[in-house]
């Protein structure tokens, strides 16, 4: 029994002897076309694991070699680790959480399908200019303080910036990107003492959402949102408490939507919901382009915020100004649109 017992400890001897005289395995990078397992045993350590979490299988690992697509769960989210380019949408703050989101939309979701069938020789264009005839709106004294007409922005030489042009239906052309969420524009509002800032903003594409940034002083908002129609009444309006440097989340609904204080103090704030490609906001200068267009005819919107009147010292709003014009763009030179607004 004890010689058998000594042939076998040898024998182990010997055999660790041979083990350590070889040379040592090299560790090949994670990933690599060598990788011989030790990516998957560091991917496993170095995952941390919340008291709530089980070790998950080696199944739950992605193979090696393998890239996600647009459209999968890329470097551990959506395309580019969250909503577009790392945010909900350009100008919204990235740290909302799931539960804040409103659940008619979320940040996973199936793609959309684009508002046009791609085309090519998209060399038309629509360009222009808004102007304003008439008296120049005079400020407003309201309950906050002394504010300029917010339904317009008159320049010196009568150019009107911050209107909306848009195409609302374009059968083919530049379409909105279909997987993962697409670019979007607009979504972010903020108090500016006694403004509601910007005075008009488009936001494209839907779903999309609505966020409503406070400043150092505290006031009620009423936000009307629409039911489909494009001049913004037949709508419903809901109050909000818009705290000291707080923030109140909105799901963008399709038309046209009014945010304002309860009380009349601040300038408001509209917003114009669609899924199209083709807008422009007419700069200081009132000039506009849109551009990219194949040769057609084309239902242009020009949408401008109504001016505020002052009734008992609160701001009060008639209907937006919308005004509709068929153009017709050819490839060889740019159509022309130019406005004239009246007070």
């Amino acid at each position: 029994m004890l010689c058998g017992m000594s042939a076998r400890v040898v024998l182990l001897v010997a055999v660790l002897a041979a083990c350590s005289s070889s040379p040592k395995p090299h560790l090949y990078p994670a990933g690599s076309d060598k990788d011989d397992g030790y990516g998957d045993l560091a991917q496993k350590s170095a995952r941390f694991l919340t008291s709530t979490e089980t070790e998950p299988q080696a199944s739950s690992f992605p193979p090696h070699h393998h890239h996600s697509l647009p459209g999968g769960d890329p470097y551990g989210g959506d395309p580019y680790g969250g909503a577009a380019y790392g945010g909900t949408m350009y100008g919204n703050v990235d740290d909302v959480t799931d539960a804040a989101i409103p659940k008619a939309w979320n940040r996973r979701h199936p793609p959309r399908s684009p508002s046009g069938a791609p085309s090519t020789g998209l060399t038309g264009a629509i360009e222009g200019t808004v102007t304003w005839r008439g008296s120049i709106p005079a400020p407003l004294v309201t309950t906050c303080g002394t504010i300029a007409n917010p339904g317009v922005r008159v320049s010196a030489n009568r150019a009107v910036g911050g209107v909306l042009v848009y195409i609302e239906h374009a059968e083919i052309g530049r379409t909105i990107p279909g997987y993962g969420r697409a670019d979007s524009v607009g979504g972010t509002i903020a108090k500016r003492g006694c403004v509601l800032a910007p005075a008009l903003q488009i936001v494209s594409p839907l779903p999309a959402g609505l966020a409503i940034h406070g400043d150092a002083t505290g006031v009620k908002l009423r936000v009307t949102t629409p039911t489909g129609s494009p001049s913004g009444d037949r709508a419903v309006g809901q109050s909000f408490e818009l705290q000291e440097a707080g923030r109140v989340l909105l799901q963008a609904q399709a038309g046209v939507t009014r945010i304002e204080a309860d009380d009349g103090s601040l300038g408001v704030a509209w917003v114009v919901a669609t899924n199209t490609a083709y807008y422009a906001i007419t700069d200081d200068t009132g000039r506009f382009r849109i551009d990219e267009l194949p040769a057609g005819t084309y239902d242009v919107t020009v949408w401008r915020p109504p001016l505020a009147s002052l009734v008992d010292g609160k701001l009060v709003y008639g209907p937006p100004i919308v005004t509709h014009r068929s153009i017709k763009v050819e490839l060889a030179r740019p159509a022309r649109l130019d406005v004239a607004f009246e007070h």
